[in-house]
């Protein structure tokens, strides 16, 4: 393992970021779950899944003084969370603990204003799992874990708490329905690669306890036609801008 550098954040900080050096890596995901969270300074979040930190350290590269626990059940990649918190002086506000995400303590409950996640997005039942046994623990979704991890963020959350969730986009019917359970106010915003194709991922963000809506949302076109990063996507990526949710 040794540290790579992502990106200079909105605050002139530069995130260091220790990986393993095969297996489950940082990637484009992490970055715009983390632009995607509605945070403000002195918020708490719980980052559910946190692997090796990319999600926090990206969203307190762009927030001033966030507090946060990001949960991770592989214990390699719980003290590479702790290492890589560590050499990032700016993000001492965070912890970690080595647990199941789905099971939370009470301790955890209810203090939270802002939950997010990068869950596994590949049914265990469809999917060819990797021989790598830690990248096969973060990519492949055992049945009815994405509904756990669901009910464990609307449990960790105080009243009017935000979940925000970087999934497929072709599994948006059955995001949706999970979240209709404790949620309302949802915003979807799909990913497009190119302008005019069809999303593969999206950003789905909803609030603890509020009235059930659905707003779709103008789409983030990856890159352009050239295959350079759009300028929007540019600005997300090595800038680290926030995501504004716009009404489609």
């Amino acid at each position: 393992m040794k540290p790579n550098t992502t990106f200079d954040g909105l605050l002139n900080r530069r995130v260091m970021l220790e990986q393993p050096a095969t297996g489950y890596r940082v990637a484009m995901d992490t970055v715009f779950l983390a632009a995607a969270v509605p945070a403000l300074e002195g918020d708490r979040v719980l980052d559910i899944g946190c692997g090796g930190g990319g999600v926090f350290l990206c969203l307190a590269c762009r927030v001033p003084n966030i507090k946060g626990v990001g949960i991770e059940i592989q214990k390699e990649m719980a003290d590479l969370c702790r290492r890589n918190i560590e050499r990032n002086v700016f993000a001492v506000g965070f912890s970690i603990r080595q647990q199941d995400v789905t099971t939370l303590p009470d301790d955890m409950k209810g203090i939270f204003d802002h939950a997010l996640m990068n869950p596994p997005y590949h049914e265990d039942v469809r999917h060819d799992a990797s021989p790598d046994k830690t990248k096969q623990t973060s990519n492949t979704e055992k049945t009815g874990d994405l509904a756990l991890w669901i009910a464990s963020a609307a449990l960790a959350l105080k009243s009017s708490g935000t979940i925000t969730i970087i999934h497929r986009a072709d599994r948006s019917s059955e995001i949706l329905s999970l979240l209709k359970t404790s949620f309302g106010d949802i915003e979807v915003l799909p990913l497009l690669p190119k302008k005019g194709d069809k999303p593969k991922r999206a950003i789905y963000r909803a609030r603890k306890d509020v009235p059930f809506s659905i707003k779709e949302c103008q789409p983030i076109s990856l890159h352009e036609a050239s295959g350079k990063y759009t300028e929007e996507a540019e600005a997300i990526l090595r800038h680290g801008n926030g995501i504004v949710f716009r009404a489609d």
